[in-house]
């Protein structure tokens, strides 16, 4: 039953039974079911409200006090996971899905990061890009290639706007407010076609020495 729930799930966010296949690859780690199932598991749901072979509760589970019941916890907090709505609601998390999405046509937005251009700063880029483009003729050019990342991690709450969905019939552009230079620590990783480097731990603004 968990692998049903988990492929209709799956199937509601993406429509794609190839991506439902991968997604359950991840999880499990066995063989997915066939496209023929998943897409039969999901016409049962819609059609009876349950995954169970061979019985039906005469009625969609998703009754409308339970619709009017979802719709009001998003109104008042449109940021709220479905899962977290599912253990509050004490509801099915795959029926919550289906109710944003089906029943209320709401649509999961995220956070935009926004980052101001200043004078100039087109023109930057596209001279560093034909800077790289003669570069790369050069055959000692790859091996002194190096990709970096970074990534910080703030004590204030600050969260990722990559974990955050924010519920609604269309897009509120909401926006984050966080404190300016709060505690946090700083990762740094690269690699080359030689070597990996790190990663390294910065605490505070120690950072920028580092790349200095």
């Amino acid at each position: 039953m968990q692998h049903k729930a988990f492929s209709v799930l799956e199937f509601t966010k993406t429509s794609s039974v190839i991506m439902v296949q991968r997604a359950f690859r991840r999880r499990y780690g066995i063989d997915p079911p066939l496209a023929k199932n998943i897409r039969r598991w999901y016409k049962q749901f819609q059609e009876t409200g349950c995954l169970y072979k061979g019985k039906s509760p005469g009625r969609p589970r998703a009754s409308e006090e339970n619709v009017h019941r979802i719709q009001e916890a998003y109104q008042r907090s449109p940021r709220k996971s479905t899962r977290r709505a599912s253990r509050e609601l004490t509801i099915p998390h795959v029926t919550v899905w289906l109710v944003l999405r089906r029943r209320l046509l709401m649509k999961p937005y995220r956070l935009q990061l926004l980052k101001a251009l200043r004078v100039g700063d087109r023109r930057k880029r596209t001279d560093f890009c034909d800077m790289l483009l003669e570069d790369m003729e050069d055959d000692t050019f790859l091996p002194r290639l190096i990709f970096s990342d970074e990534a910080t991690f703030h004590l204030s709450g600050k969260v990722s706007r990559h974990n955050v969905l924010i519920w609604g019939l269309g897009n509120t552009h909401e926006i984050v407010q966080h404190e300016r230079d709060s505690p946090k620590i700083n990762v740094f990783s690269a690699v080359s076609v030689r070597k990996i480097y790190g990663p390294f731990f910065f605490e505070g603004n120690t950072y920028w020495k580092f790349l200095s």
